[in-house]
């Protein structure tokens, strides 16, 4: 969507993103701190917990930890603050333009759905409330926290890695393709740019994330078919029903055993022959051991309850228990994200 923050929003955000870069130079210095009392990759211990416990009493006497951990604590509970006052500064002038977007093609089912305690009990990201808090949390989300805030900070074009992972399918005619945990439509966008033919559904347990997927549906002309539901529980939708099933950043947002869950209704909603990709972050196993617990610590004040055990998954095991084949995980970009796993769904 196109919009303009007011003079104090863009004054909010651009302090969030330039904060939360400079948290990531002092992170660069702690790490020197800690070369230089002897703690290395190699020198600390296997286990993660341990690890932590280590570099905290290391580092117990450092100004420059304690004032990384204060501006790491500040930035997870502020950006998404600062990106609700740069909303509430433009709100009127914009929600006429927002509510007009929920006409259109796409359109949201929205069937009987008591969300899961893991999902409702947890304010993912430090989110205040959680997802579904205000009645434009998704929009907050989707085109300021999302495209103002995340896409600074993070390296690289995370929008141009959704696209790179579906081209390198092995199929380029998948007629009816399901995204689970579709969120606020980042993901759908790609999706809908590299198969521009194929139906869309998509399935999230967020109303309110789901409501600006529409908005960027109706915005681009399409008609996905969104629904409020669960990827581990999805009786909406009949077996041998889908081409292609895709995710992109879910299963760190969720336990261990729900991503099995997820990969079984995948492997129940293909056809025969249908293709499973999703991706997520990079597995910490692939991770020299202070990069892992520089992953984790940022996912501890972050607001990821789940990361931990999920970064730690290796998940094709997972994936042929749930009945696929010719499964690989890999990473199109050694030592950073996404991490992806593919599978395929015997003829």
């Amino acid at each position: 969507m196109q919009f303009n923050l007011g003079q104090r929003g863009r004054s909010l955000m651009d302090f969030e993103v330039s904060a939360r870069q400079t948290a990531a130079r002092l992170h660069q210095r702690v790490e020197g701190e800690l070369a230089d009392r002897g703690i290395t990759a190699e020198t600390l211990p296997d286990d993660m917990e341990a690890r932590h416990r280590l570099i905290d009493e290391a580092l117990a006497d450092s100004p420059l930890y304690q004032a990384r951990a204060l501006l790491g604590e500040w930035c997870a509970k502020q950006h998404g603050r600062a990106a609700e006052q740069a909303f509430d500064e433009i709100r009127d002038d914009i929600l006429p333009e927002i509510e007009a977007l929920r006409r259109g093609g796409t359109t949201i089912a929205a069937e009987d759905f008591t969300p899961p305690r893991y999902w409702s009990e947890t304010w993912f990201h430090r989110t205040h409330g959680g997802w579904d808090a205000s009645d434009y949390n998704g929009f907050v989300h989707g085109e300021i926290v999302h495209k103002k805030y995340v896409s600074k900070i993070f390296p690289g074009d995370i929008y141009g890695n959704r696209r790179l992972i579906l081209r390198d399918l092995p199929r380029g005619d998948y007629a009816r393709i399901l995204e689970i945990g579709t969120s606020s439509g980042h993901h759908t966008v790609a999706i809908s740019e590299v198969f521009p033919d194929a139906q869309i559904v998509g399935i999230d347990p967020s109303l309110r994330m789901l409501e600006q997927a529409q908005r960027v549906g109706n915005e681009q002309g399409k008609a996905w078919q969104l629904h409020v539901g669960i990827g581990e529980d999805m009786p909406m939708f009949d077996d041998a029903s889908f081409d292609l099933v895709t995710a992109y950043a879910i299963h760190h947002e969720m336990p261990p055993r729900i991503i099995a869950a997820i990969f079984k209704e995948a492997f129940r909603v293909l056809k025969p022959g249908g293709d499973m990709v999703m991706a997520d972050v990079t597995r910490t196993g692939e991770l020299d051991k202070m990069a892992a617990w520089r992953m984790d610590w940022t996912a501890k004040w972050g607001g990821e309850p789940f990361w931990r055990a999920t970064a730690a998954l290796d998940m094709e095991p997972m994936a042929r228990e749930a009945g696929f084949v010719d499964v690989r995980g890999y990473h199109p970009q050694p030592g950073r994200d996404p991490y992806v796993i593919y599978g395929r769904k015997p003829a």
